[in-house]
């Protein structure tokens, strides 16, 4: 039952941003229940008296339709129009049960009720607009106080029902503004938490590069900012590697910019498998060099990991006629922070002057600066 009013009351509410769903759903939800609430009293009226609560019965069925209605107009993309046809649907049914049976049904209450829905539905209105409608439901509610105090009417509800209904209508009223406020709190709720992934999305993709899905240089220059403040803080060794895929221009010249695309998305896997540490950080650099950074990992251990990196580049196999080793491969420069270098920026000066030696030597190595 409650996978259908849900269905129901997302009638119209598919692919709308998240402001224009709230109100969809708010005016199919309070048009729903307004239908569902009414029917317990079409009963009463039915058993105890046809006859005589005859123009309030199909008073209330005119309003059963009407709130059908609000739901098909949503459902048709008519919102606005759905929205001013549930406040005038409600106010009005509220203004004629109360003319037939009196205040001591406590009908009226549900005034109330209209003014925390109106609020919510109508959340791009003037202040004016809202400022008119608290008044225009204040005064309805007035009205029907004063107008229609109990025992006025010609058609009175026999005790103990009165009591019945006018404690039933109390409890509604209530708990009908409890719900819009509860639903609208959970779609503020809802909300937020989408506005939160979508930032977070983006934050993800602004620190990522779309080919490959490393870190992009924006993001490489925030992890090395804070390992280097690591370096000076607890004097940890930081080693960066320099990498570049050698001989791409004419891997791309030969196979073109889609496998060329592809071979480097290769790369980078086989760099990110090699550096599986927390906190290793491999980064696309530029076209198609890589950086590789190490925190707490000094010479030795750079040893390890650089020529980790060359071999699982080397066994990809990639099939390059133009290079002398026949496949893909990979050079690499490699730089430690104890070996004097006072700023990140001169540890990569290291790495990038160390790997330019790597190309001078014949490429596929792993050449470290010097102290």
């Amino acid at each position: 039952m409650l996978n259908v009013l849900r269905r129901l009351w997302g009638q119209g509410a598919g692919n709308q941003t998240a402001t224009i769903r709230r109100q969809i759903e708010l005016a199919n939800q309070v048009a729903l229940f307004g239908a569902i609430a009414t029917i317990p009293y079409q009963f009463f009226y039915a058993i105890a008296d046809f006859s005589l609560y005859l123009s309030v019965f199909l008073a209330n069925m005119i309003c059963i339709t009407g709130y059908i209605v609000v739901v098909l107009f949503n459902r048709m993309g008519r919102y606005w129009l759905a929205s001013v046809l549930l406040l005038v649907n409600a106010t009005l049914q509220i203004f004629v049960v109360t003319s037939e049976i009196s205040t001591s049904a406590g009908v009226h209450f549900f005034y109330f009720t209209m003014a925390s829905v109106a609020v919510f539905l109508f959340h791009r209105a003037r202040l004016s607009i809202y400022i008119g409608l608290m008044v225009l439901l204040m005064f309805l509610f007035l009205v029907t106080y004063f107008l229609f105090p109990a025992g006025s009417t010609p058609a009175p509800v026999p005790a103990p029902w009165i009591h019945i209904m006018f404690g039933v209508s109390v409890v509604a009223s209530m708990a009908l503004s409890a719900v819009v406020l509860f639903l609208f709190r959970h779609s503020i709720d809802q909300t937020q938490h989408e506005l939160l992934l979508t930032n977070q999305r983006l934050e993800r993709l602004s620190g990522t590069d779309q080919l490959t899905g490393l870190a992009n240089r924006r993001e490489l220059d925030d992890v090395l900012e804070v390992a280097w403040t690591n370096v000076a803080r607890y004097r940890m060794p930081l080693t960066v590697l320099m990498c570049d895929v050698d001989y791409f221009k004419r891997f791309n010249d030969r196979f073109g910019h889609a496998d060329g695309d592809r071979c480097l998305k290769q790369v980078a896997d086989a760099l990110q498998q090699v550096c599986g540490r927390p906190g290793d950080v491999v980064a696309r650099y530029g076209g198609e060099e890589f950086v590789i950074v190490l925190p707490g990992t000094d010479r030795a251990g750079a040893v390890t990991i650089g020529e980790q990196a060359r071999k699982a580049v080397e066994a990809l196999r990639i099939a390059h006629p133009d290079s002398p080793a026949g496949v893909i491969t990979l050079s690499l420069g490699s730089a430690t922070s104890d070996r004097g270098h006072n700023t990140v920026t001169e540890l990569l000066d290291a790495a990038d002057r160390a790997l330019y030696r790597a190309k001078e030597a014949g490429r596929n190595a792993v050449v470290f600066a010097s102290a």
